[in-house]
């Protein structure tokens, strides 16, 4: 048995049998490896996390998936109104990240945070254990090469995981992020309904200042997102008083890779040839 995340996390009927069931819900969705009582507080199996809130109150963190395709155009955005975003990036799925290895290390320099979303998009739950190693050292070897880091955080394609795959991304030193926010963009045809999703936000009297922050999906593959949906909602969000940071920055971590290095020099090696590859315009979303 697996698990899915939600599209739209905060009405799942699963997040509210947590909220009930859990002192501190709102940071946290925790699964036991039994699935058939995955939020129940007996001995099933030990915890495991996916995070899905900012523990800093006040601050949004905005996240894009499934590139690198638009997120140069993105983190132009970002950073003309002085905020940061993060980057779940694929190593082959609709593009080969060393076709777009200045781009990675230019929103790298800038400050935003760049994380792992497997090599291939795969759904993480129908790979054996080599296999999905296999998609985690493809992506690490690739971006520590274009960019001398190893990130620190990961979000698995589809919201996909089980027990057994979140013990591998422990082991392999890795924090499992989830959302609580979804702007839609996978699910509709015109970019107003995406826009229309931050309406609530930008009136702040709508959240408790002592309540966690905001992680928001969205998805840099998409060309509406980039052009349309960020550059309308970052300059609201950002006078509507929100902190828009990078995920570690929203979770007070100081650490958002687990290696910071020096970037290799671009040699034969560079190259996706031979490597799994991604299923790009995915007939299951998120």
């Amino acid at each position: 048995m697996h698990f899915h995340l939600p599209n739209f996390l905060v009405a799942s009927s699963i997040f509210q049998r947590s909220v009930s069931n859990f002192k501190n819900p709102h940071r946290l969705l925790q699964v036991r490896g039994d699935a058939s009582n995955s939020t129940s507080t007996d001995s099933a199996g030990p915890l495991v996390n996916i995070i899905q809130w900012c523990t800093e109150p006040g601050t949004f963190a905005m996240t894009f998936d499934d590139g690198p395709v638009y997120g140069s155009e993105i983190a132009s955005v970002f950073d003309n109104n002085s905020a940061k975003a993060t980057f779940f990036v694929n190593g082959n799925n609709y593009n080969c990240i060393y076709d777009y290895a200045d781009d990675i290390k230019t929103r790298y320099a800038a400050g935003h945070q760049i994380a792992a979303h497997t090599w291939s998009h795969t759904d993480i739950v129908t790979l054996n254990a080599t296999e999905f190693n296999l998609e985690m050292s493809l992506l690490e070897t690739a971006l520590v090469k274009i960019t001398g880091v190893k990130p620190a955080y990961f979000r698995p394609p589809y919201g996909s995981y089980t027990n057994e795959t979140l013990d591998i991304l422990t082991e392999r030193g890795y924090k499992s992020i989830g959302w609580n926010s979804y702007s839609g963009d996978t699910l509709y045809n015109t970019s107003s309904k995406s826009i229309a999703s931050y309406n609530s936000y930008y009136n702040m009297t709508n959240y408790n200042e002592a309540t966690e922050g905001i992680i928001g999906v969205n998805h840099e593959s998409i060309a509406a997102t980039a052009r349309k949906v960020v550059s309308t909602v970052v300059p609201k969000l950002v006078a509507a008083g929100w902190r828009l940071i990078t995920v570690a920055e929203c979770l007070n971590d100081p650490n958002p890779y687990q290696v910071v290095g020096t970037p290799s020099e671009r040699d034969a090696t560079w190259t996706c040839e031979g490597t799994p590859v991604g299923p790009k315009h995915p007939t299951r979303k998120i």
